[in-house]
């Protein structure tokens, strides 16, 4: 992987992006693991494999990598991560490291009352699970009291209604308290979330699953979320078994990365364990590659954790 080019903020080795007026601080806010069949469906192992080695439980290296977006003077989240609210049982299965999306922000000096608006892509626990915090046994409550969280109303819908084939990516406990506080903003579509930032309906993946795009200054910069969740997905075919609807998971995809490699937009990816962003251009048919100047890296610093399971037990590799 090519050496991050985008100039060091001077504090826990992070790296900022500059997309004209808009600072974007890339920030790990959980690093967990997941079974390397159902992130690359019906791909044979014997070639996923060599993009993402697996540990003894099959389970491969994820990130759930946060963007902290500053713009118009407001303070912008896309994408609160797994948050904290797991017992010991499920920290095991996910192999759950200790940080969650607040120890994330607190080494980049941020508040949890400093940030202004939330965007998950989607309700799914591993992009949801940090909008809300244990607030004691039983309770949860927003994590960012004073943000709107702005959510597609067809994933408010698919959420709170789980088709059985979904039904176990969704914890309520992780988007309730939102509707419950007032904090929740549906809306349809394509929307301004907050100065030169932008929601875009995909669907696929899920029902209500939505993108972000970042514009300013004549510079671009896109957050796929699931749509791509790895640079390892920069093939098109090679879909996940977590997509409720292939095939316009692979529409949608095939568009977004061309527009990309097309116009230079920066991509920041949600999952990838090791790039954050990167710029694109066309490989082989039906596939992308990666500029490898362009490559910033994903930087995880545990400076503030909170209680969870460490990545180094026997069995994990």
């Amino acid at each position: 992987m090519g050496k991050s080019r985008s100039g060091p903020d001077g504090g826990a080795g992070l790296r900022r992006v500059k997309i004209g007026e808009i600072v974007i601080t890339p920030f790990v806010s959980s690093r967990f693991r997941l079974d390397g069949g159902s992130m690359f469906g019906v791909i044979p192992k014997a070639l996923w494999q060599k993009k993402a080695k697996p540990d003894a439980l099959n389970r491969i290296s994820l990130n759930c990598n946060s963007l902290l977006v500053e713009t118009g003077g407001t303070r912008a989240l896309i994408e609160p991560g797994m948050g904290s609210k797991y017992d010991r049982k499920l920290k095991e299965i996910y192999c759950l490291a200790r940080c969650d999306v607040l120890s994330g922000l607190a080494v980049l000096g941020i508040e949890p009352g400093e940030i202004d608006v939330v965007v998950p892509t989607h309700l799914h626990l591993d992009h949801a699970g940090g909008c809300t915090a244990c607030a004691g046994p039983g309770r949860a409550v927003p994590s960012f009291p004073n943000a709107r969280v702005v959510v597609q109303r067809a994933e408010w819908e698919a959420a709170t209604s789980p088709h059985p084939l979904s039904v176990g990516s969704y914890q309520p406990a992780d988007f309730m308290p939102l509707l419950e506080s007032g904090t929740l903003e549906l809306v349809d579509g394509e929307v301004e979330a907050a100065e030169g930032v932008r929601v875009e309906l995909t669907g696929g993946h899920t029902p209500g699953h939505q993108v972000v795009r970042i514009r300013s200054g004549g510079s671009e910069a896109l957050f796929v979320g699931d749509i791509v969740p790895t640079t390892a997905h920069l093939k098109l075919n090679w879909l996940m078994a977590w997509d409720l609807e292939p095939r316009v998971v692979y529409e949608a995809r095939a568009r977004l990365l061309e527009d990309c490699a097309r116009r230079g937009v920066m991509v920041f990816s949600a999952h990838d364990p090791e790039i954050a962003a990167c710029r694109l251009r066309e490989g082989r048919p039906g596939s992308f590659a990666i500029e490898e100047d362009s490559v910033v890296e994903a930087v995880f610093d545990a400076g503030a954790p909170v209680s969870g399971i460490e990545d180094d037990r026997p069995g994990v590799v």
